[in-house]
């Protein structure tokens, strides 16, 4: 049996700390991207696009949104932090239901913080006013999107969902 011993010094400590945020940085350059393009090519060939792209802010936010054919307001409604819960409820449970079916899983980021970007939807086939599109960023990542109406008998569907008028 082969046994190496060490002793802990700052700098060893330090060097692997630098070590492992080179790596991490590595991977998140290397991470391939989905283009908007690419996402409108599968929406338009009626393929479950891939909704992984990188989102840096609102205006990848609208990129999205567009390339899944919804035309929308630039202007962000709201911008906000949000906190995902610990435990889902029974409406939780099936909005992430919603979610998977575009393949996306709030699951895996429960009780952590995400920024929650609402836009109007200007071209809802359902031609009903203050129709909004909601997505649900964390660590520039989709975790979750949907298009709703706030009446009384409204809907929800996902992004990627363009229902008969």
């Amino acid at each position: 049996m082969i046994v190496f011993a060490t002793r802990l010094t700052a700098k060893k400590a330090a060097a692997g700390l630098l070590l492992l945020c080179a790596v991490a940085v590595s991977v998140g350059y290397l991470m391939p991207d989905t283009e908007p393009e690419a996402v409108a090519a599968a929406v338009s060939a009626g393929q479950e696009p891939d909704l992984g792209m990188k989102l840096k802010g609102s205006e990848d936010c609208v990129q999205l949104l567009e390339a899944c054919g919804w035309e929308v307001d630039p202007a962000p409604v709201c911008e906000q932090e949000v906190q995902i819960p610990e435990s889902f409820d029974a409406a939780y449970q099936s909005y992430n239901e919603l979610q998977q079916t575009q393949g996306l899983d709030l699951s895996g980021h429960k009780g952590k913080r995400a920024t929650l970007y609402t836009f109007t939807v200007l071209n809802h086939p359902s031609g009903e006013e203050g129709v909004t599109a909601n997505l649900v960023v964390r660590k520039k990542r989709l975790i979750a999107a949907d298009v709703c109406s706030a009446q009384v008998d409204g809907f929800l569907h996902g992004i990627t969902e363009h229902p008969a008028s």
